[in-house]
């Protein structure tokens, strides 16, 4: 039996279309310096890491693992597995707000609102967000520039064929984004309800870790979610 700990990457500069989301926070880096503690705690010895390809995830790898080595441990070097990469779920907003809420009075509301405060605060985009998100992984919505939230399903699925080459008795570390997290837990559990593994996203804390368990083509879930190093509830975000 062989162990992949899924890492969702730190708190990000969250849902502005006027900020680079794909960037670590001051409170992002304290929660992945943290899991390097914590992982230098556990005495982790890591066989493989995997990196997603965005900035953020790459940065949450590098904060972990700087922190290791001060305590005298080493993992290997990454791989970075492009099909690690979020959803494009918040681009897919910003391209189909004005389109939507032509036909939905919450959405319109959404729209004004963003239209008088010449900018979208995080508390209207990530109302939209739901909103069309859950229309999306329906099925009813999408745009020719996003990728359908089926392929996003599949691309994850051929991360995991690639992690489970490792092959028995291995320990994997994976550094990715909630929607990964949340198609992989999906993926072991069989989950096919696509607005179930939304919730799942959207419940995943920043630096958190769930760990899936695997032999052959088979995965399994031990934990999800978990965020033993985050003891300050300060650190405990979520978008």
């Amino acid at each position: 039996m062989s162990v992949a700990l899924f890492v969702r990457h730190g708190k990000a500069s969250a849902f502005s279309s006027a900020t680079d989301y794909d960037q670590l926070s001051p409170p992002g880096v304290e929660q992945s310096e943290l899991l390097g503690e914590w992982f230098a705690d556990e005495r982790l010895q890591a066989d493989a890491v995997f990196v997603g390809p965005r900035k953020r995830h790459e940065q949450t790898y590098a904060c972990v693992t700087r922190v290791m080595a001060t305590r005298g441990l080493r993992i290997p070097e990454p791989t970075m597995l492009p099909e690690l990469d979020e959803h494009d779920g918040i681009s897919l907003v910003f391209k189909m707000l004005p389109e939507l809420a032509a036909g939905d009075p919450e959405l319109a509301d959404i729209a004004e609102s963003i239209a008088k405060a010449g900018r979208p605060t995080a508390d209207h985009v990530l109302a939209a967000f739901k909103r069309i998100t859950r229309r999306w992984v329906r099925g009813e919505v999408g745009h020719d520039d996003v990728e359908p939230w089926n392929a996003f399903r599949a691309r994850v699925a051929r991360a995991l064929e690639k992690i489970a080459v490792l092959g028995r008795g291995k320990t994997a570390l994976v550094f990715t984004s909630a929607g990964a997290v949340a198609a992989a837990t999906a993926e072991a559990l069989g989950v096919r309800d696509e607005e179930r593994v939304l919730d799942l996203s959207w419940s995943l804390y920043n630096g958190s870790v769930t760990e899936l368990d695997f032999t052959g083509e088979r995965w399994g879930l031990r934990t999800f979610n978990a965020t033993p190093h985050l003891r300050d509830k300060r650190l405990v975000t979520s978008v």
